[in-house]
């Protein structure tokens, strides 16, 4: 079987896209649930942040004085309530739209480059990856 290049999620929630994109972003360590799969080094990491500009990053955070921590990716595109697209270590592309639909937003997430993975590693992200995390943020941002 031939490994997916890419994986879209898209997921409704009962908010504007302004707030969708808020939530998404500025309140991403109050809904990714943490555990032993899902940071770099679980041991040490004590949160999960974005810096909110093009350049900026995503950050496992290890020192939460400072917020400092391991790079995840790094910020290319930054459109507050309607695009973000980052980019990860391994070069594939996180794009994360946020569209006005039924009165609140379709978040449609688009992870590309799963080619530069290995096979196996591709189809973890597939099955599991953004399906996961998704639930976990339409969960928490349904709730606001």
């Amino acid at each position: 079987m031939t490994p997916p290049a890419l994986v879209r999620v898209t997921i409704h929630v009962d908010v504007d896209p302004d707030t969708a994109f808020a939530v998404f972003t500025e309140e991403i360590d109050a809904w990714y649930q943490r555990g032993p799969h899902n940071f770099a080094d679980p041991a040490r990491a004590v949160g999960i942040r974005f810096e909110p500009f093009v350049g900026g990053r995503l950050i496992e955070v290890y020192d939460r004085d400072t917020g400092e921590g391991r790079t995840m990716a790094r910020i290319d595109v930054w459109d507050p309530g309607k695009r973000l697209v980052f980019v990860d270590n391994r070069e594939t592309e996180a794009d994360v739209t946020f569209e006005p639909s039924d009165g609140g937003t379709r978040v449609t997430l688009e992870h590309r480059g799963f080619e530069r993975l290995a096979p196996q590693e591709a189809e973890q992200h597939a099955r599991f990856g953004w399906r996961l995390v998704f639930a976990w943020y339409e969960q928490y941002a349904t709730a606001q």
